[in-house]
């Protein structure tokens, strides 16, 4: 079935499992940048995520822009050095603009595209080290009482759920982890996500969080640089959800 095109106030976010294709089978969407960049790998979990990432990104945007998978305009140069591992951006001339973003964790990778404003995604595994190496230097004072008060079995994810709103908001900005994450501050893990102070110019009511279903040892959130409220809807490529998980947030 053709790959619908995008809502104009649509966030789609396509989930994959890196296991589930050959290496040669990914690689054939990829450029030579990024293949080259996938031989860099010496662990094959390591490259099968960046080799699945890639993939699902070029093809997913190449059913949005008409073209080929390899030939989608990916540009992911860095901006503070130039080399190509930055943030993933789509050089598109002549029509509305596609903003992507990329996370994988584990046997989770994800990929937002949006024609509505900058966007960040982050999925996260829920670790199982001691919180207190998690949280020291990730989470604010404040936000590290919110976890001392929580039974010892829950802020595993309370934790998980609290970072990857930081993740996905400063990607959505382009800055990432160049801002301490423990400046961010963000809502209670048991209530709506939400940003509710950070040390960047962009005023934190601009920036719309929501919830994502990566399954039940995962935690993943979107982030939108938009002060209107934007449809996410998920879409899985892979058999490691089922379609009975595919729904709409508005």
């Amino acid at each position: 079935m053709p790959e619908l095109v995008l809502g104009a106030n649509e966030c789609r976010v396509w989930w994959a499992d890196p296991r589930n294709r050959s290496e040669d089978e990914l690689a054939e969407a990829l450029d030579g940048h990024e293949r080259a960049r996938a031989e860099r790998y010496l662990n094959e979990d390591d490259r099968r995520r960046f080799l699945t990432a890639c993939w699902l990104l070029r093809t997913k945007a190449a059913a949005q822009l008409g073209t080929e998978p390899e030939d989608v305009p990916v540009d992911r140069s860095c901006p503070d050095c130039g080399k190509p591992h930055g943030k993933p951006r789509i050089r598109t001339r002549g029509m509305e603009s596609l903003y992507v973003s990329v996370s994988h964790s584990a046997d989770r990778i994800a990929v937002a595209l949006t024609s509505v404003a900058p966007v960040g995604v982050d999925v996260e595994l829920i670790p199982d080290v001691p919180i207190d190496e998690l949280a020291g230097s990730a989470l604010s004072p404040g936000e590290r009482a919110v976890l001392r008060w929580m039974p010892p079995h829950l802020q595993h994810a309370a934790f998980t759920r609290m970072w990857v709103c930081k993740e996905a908001a400063l990607k959505a900005t382009g800055h990432g982890l160049r801002i301490p994450p423990d400046q961010v501050h963000v809502s209670h893990p048991d209530t709506p996500p939400a940003l509710l102070a950070w040390p960047i110019e962009v005023p934190p009511s601009t920036v719309g969080l929501q919830p994502l279903d990566a399954g039940p040892d995962y935690r993943a959130v979107v982030a939108l640089l938009s002060p209107e409220p934007a449809t996410v809807t998920q879409k899985y490529a892979d058999r490691f959800l089922t379609p009975a998980f595919e729904r709409q947030a508005a």
